[in-house]
């Protein structure tokens, strides 16, 4: 029952750690590694059950199930020994005279060991049960064993020459069917001496934990990784034909790690070459950003090409945009950044767009638009939008609001000028109108992507949409410094501003969005009033 013990437990944890290699190694390629490793394991598990069947027929003392078990432990030895042959060849992927020299050896031991079972019927030359039931080793059973010990060295040997060359992963795959083989070669010593202790049960037992290990799980864990990022592709390729009708460049970002795959209909980038996967969208984003991006929007795209901000910004929204300007061949081309997230959440869905026709476009149509009709929605004094313009946009985005559309986020800050009705009263009007102009070209200064509405005498309203209203604390704070700097030096524009924000669902109307930012305004009003007079 000891030398049983040892057979049970290998069966149990044979069955169960090889259990998926069993079930579907037959599927494999007849000729690839996988298949001969099941095969390999396949006689392992009847050599396991003939040691254990071994173990309680010596006890029993049945004579001749004993004879007919013993020759099956032989012949599944050398079997086994045959296939791991077979399997080490195959995966080393070896061809020529040191394969074939191994496969011969490995079929000739085969060969030498059933014939000698079968000579072992007439004349006892491995083995003896005698008429007591007593197993008595023979001479040839130590030459079969030291043969198979001799061929187990040897593709040893040969496969930790392999290691040493390989590199990587291969590296370990090939150290530890190595060692494997070293192990099982130490225990056929160690059985050779003793036939009452399973040594070579235990040898494949140690054999197959470290092929299992360092080999088999390492290949399906890499195998999965494969699957995982086919099926990425496949999903991405899927997203890309639809959308590629719009977009010339799309990226599908994975969110947690950064790596990347894209697609390229239509290169703008002239000549320079797109990585069409990576590991770190992020970090080659920032790379390319100092050698293809404008220098003047530089700055704007290290912000936003980043993985934190792309999640926050899309926080409750559809998508994000930007718009830039790449330098290619010394020219700019106008282009546009739109990120969404995958339905799967993990997932950022990145494309970009040529805007040059657009831009185009819309700076013909602006030409255009400088008429009679525009220069009605122009201030004549200061060039920028008056109430009338105002007006038609607070109509626009009001509508907007009543359809339900998603409208985009905004802000409107409201803006007045401090001690115009003085410079007026004292110095004339012609200087007021100066101030005015001042004013004017101070908010398009810091606003320099808002339209800026000039509402009333000494009013203004600015609309922040875009990258505007990204920067709008910052756009303020610059402001609201400027502005003190003026206070404190007593020269240039002093202007009092208030900033609210549209708030989905609650706003209802333009109006209490403007009513909001108009007692802001006061407030900061009254502050500066406060200040001056602290100064003065």
């Amino acid at each position: 029952m000891f030398y049983a013990s040892f057979g049970i437990l290998a069966v149990i944890h044979h069955l169960i750690l090889n259990y998926d290699i069993l079930k579907n190694g037959r599927k494999q390629p007849k000729q690839g590694p996988h298949f001969r490793y099941s095969q390999f394991l396949n006689s392992i598990l009847v050599f396991y059950i003939a040691d254990i069947i071994w173990g309680f027929l010596e006890e029993l003392k049945i004579r001749v199930l004993l004879y007919a078990d013993t020759v099956l432990f032989f012949g599944t030895m050398a079997l086994s020994v045959l296939l791991w042959t077979r399997y080490v060849v195959a995966f080393l992927d070896k061809q020529g005279v040191k394969a074939k020299s191994f496969m011969a050896a490995g079929w000739g031991i085969f060969g030498f060991v059933i014939l000698h079972l079968i000579i072992n019927f007439f004349y006892p030359v491995i083995f003896t049960i005698t008429e007591d039931t007593e197993y008595i080793p023979e001479s040839g059973r130590y030459i079969l064993l030291a043969a198979q010990f001799l061929l187990f060295i040897l593709i040893t040997v040969y496969s930790l020459f392999v290691s040493i060359r390989s590199t990587g992963r291969d590296s370990i795959h090939y150290a530890a069917v190595c060692l494997s083989g070293g192990v099982m070669a130490l225990l056929i010593v160690l059985q050779t001496f003793n036939a009452f202790v399973p040594f070579y049960t235990i040898g494949c037992f140690i054999a197959n934990c470290l092929v299992h290990v360092f080999v088999e799980e390492d290949e399906k864990k890499e195998q999965e990784k494969i699957i995982k990022k086919q099926k990425h592709q496949i999903t991405f390729t899927q997203i890309a034909e639809s959308l590629a009708l719009n977009y010339d460049v799309i990226y599908y970002v994975d969110t947690v790690t950064a790596s990347y795959v894209g697609f390229t209909s239509n290169n703008i980038y002239g000549e320079l070459k797109v990585n069409q996967s990576g590991d770190d969208f992020f970090g080659e984003a920032v790379k390319n950003i100092s050698s293809i991006i404008h220098p003047k929007d530089r700055d704007r795209m290290l912000a936003v090409i980043n993985r934190d901000y792309l999640l926050t910004a899309l926080e409750g929204r559809k998508r994000f945009s930007i718009e830039y300007r790449l330098v290619v061949h010394e020219k700019s081309k106008h282009t546009r950044l739109i990120a969404r997230k995958a339905s799967d959440g993990s997932h950022f869905i990145i494309c970009i767009e040529n805007i040059d026709e657009e831009v185009r476009k819309e700076k013909e149509h602006l030409k255009a638009l400088n008429t009679e009709k525009e220069l009605a929605r122009r201030d004549e004094l200061t060039g920028t939008r008056n109430k009338t313009a105002f007006t038609e946009l607070e109509q626009s985005v009001q509508g907007n609001i009543e359809k339900g559309v998603d409208y985009l986020p905004f802000a409107i800050a409201v803006c007045d000028l401090n001690d115009l009705k003085l410079i007026n009263d004292s110095k004339g009007h012609k200087a007021g109108d100066e101030y005015i102009i001042s004013c004017a070209k101070l908010l398009c200064d810091v606003f320099d992507h808002s339209p800026v509405f000039r509402i009333g005498g000494d009013e203004f309203a600015i609309f922040l949409s875009g990258t505007d209203f990204t920067s709008r604390r910052i756009l303020m704070d610059k402001l609201q410094s400027k502005v003190m700097s003026n206070l404190e030096k007593k020269e240039g524009p002093v202007i009092a501003v208030g900033m609210a924000e549209y708030q989905p669902g609650d706003d209802m109307n333009v109006s209490d969005i403007f009513d909001r930012a108009d007692h802001l305004m006061y407030e900061n009003k009254r502050e500066l009033k406060a200040h001056q007079e602290s100064v003065k």
